[in-house]
């Protein structure tokens, strides 16, 4: 998978609270790593939490970003193959799984090996 997934830092929206043991990152942001108009992956991404919030799946704001870029997200509580569907639907390549502190790059087509990124704990952002 595309090397920048492996040096993606996290910016959460908990204000304050503890994250999930167990959750995964998911995006609508530039499908299939297609660069797109910032209108065009707001409103993704507003489509996106509307599916979340349908399902009743716990959510939050999480953005990840490397570098020069970031895209918005939501950090969901649901089960793996619900999330590879999700990230399917929005045409992601890959999502992140967060379990026990540690970050897991999962490929949405389930064609590759998932792959360990890193601690939860170090990959946390202080800002934006």
């Amino acid at each position: 998978m595309k090397e920048g997934y492996h040096q993606t830092q996290f910016v959460t929206g908990l204000e304050g609270a503890s994250s999930p043991d167990h959750f995964f990152i998911i995006t609508a942001h530039n499908p299939f790593g297609e660069v797109a108009p910032d209108e065009k992956n707001d409103e993704k991404n507003a489509l996106l939490l509307e599916a979340i919030q349908a399902s009743k799946w716990r959510c939050f704001p999480i953005t990840g970003q490397c570098e020069d870029h970031a895209e918005a997200g939501f950090g969901v509580v649901c089960s793996r193959a619900e999330a590879i569907a999700l990230g399917k639907q929005f045409r992601q390549d890959a999502i992140y799984e967060i379990c026990d502190d540690q970050v897991v790059l999962v490929d949405c087509q389930e064609t590759e090996a998932d792959e360990m990124v890193g601690t939860w704990s170090k990959l946390q952002a202080p800002t934006l």
